[in-house]
């Protein structure tokens, strides 16, 4: 977590929290790299999957990553957060990640749960995917179910602004939730950027 000594931030206890976050920002940044030569090849043409993972054998996998450690990384702030806020009593409790992003909002925040149904929503969404990956267990061909909501590194990155928007709004003095958003929106807008800057003629 990070703190406001003297008008300088400092760090009181370290986390795996940016390192986890990086891994995400990079598939962003990895798909769009895809997409630019996929463009530039075939301008707006859609392709079949098998032709996209043949080419691009990353793409998919980018998604499993994403949605991976987007999780991990709710996980380790959700921790740390109530430890620091609330107690480590409170943080040991057991509860699954979207309950604990509820407890963080509803119990010690005061947010509406009206205000965050849809964010919990995709939450409790991405839990089932990093589940699905993480414990992976195998069952008859036609009888295996796959993932139920499969986020792109995009839907990744928004989630996490949306999560750490909605602290570093009701808790002004959580910076790394404030930080963070801004770290992310600006990664965002490197990518808008990015595609605003296809030549035309490609498309």
């Amino acid at each position: 977590m990070l703190t406001e000594l003297d008008g300088g931030i400092t760090q009181v206890r370290a986390s795996a929290l940016g390192d986890l976050i990086k891994v995400v920002i990079l598939q962003q940044y990895g798909k769009l790299d895809d997409f630019k030569q996929r463009y530039v090849k075939y301008g707006g043409t859609a392709l079949p999957e098998d032709q996209i993972e043949t080419e691009w054998p990353n793409w998919t996998s980018r998604w499993i990553v994403a949605q991976t450690f987007t999780a991990m990384a709710l996980e380790a702030f959700y921790y740390d957060y109530i430890q620091n806020e609330v107690s480590k009593t409170q943080a040991d409790k057991k509860r699954t990640p979207p309950e604990r992003f509820q407890y963080i909002c509803c119990q010690h925040l005061s947010v509406d749960n009206e205000k965050i149904a849809e964010c919990l929503a995709r939450l409790v969404m991405l839990n089932e995917s990093r589940t699905h990956w993480v414990h992976n267990k195998s069952a008859e061909f036609e009888r295996y179910q796959k993932v139920k909501a499969f986020f792109s590194p995009d839907e990744c990155l928004q989630l996490l602004i949306d999560v750490f928007t909605v602290i570093s709004k009701h808790d002004l003095d959580c910076i790394v939730a404030r930080e963070t958003c801004s770290i992310l929106e600006q990664v965002q807008k490197n990518v808008i950027n990015e595609l605003d800057s296809l030549e035309p003629h490609s498309k």
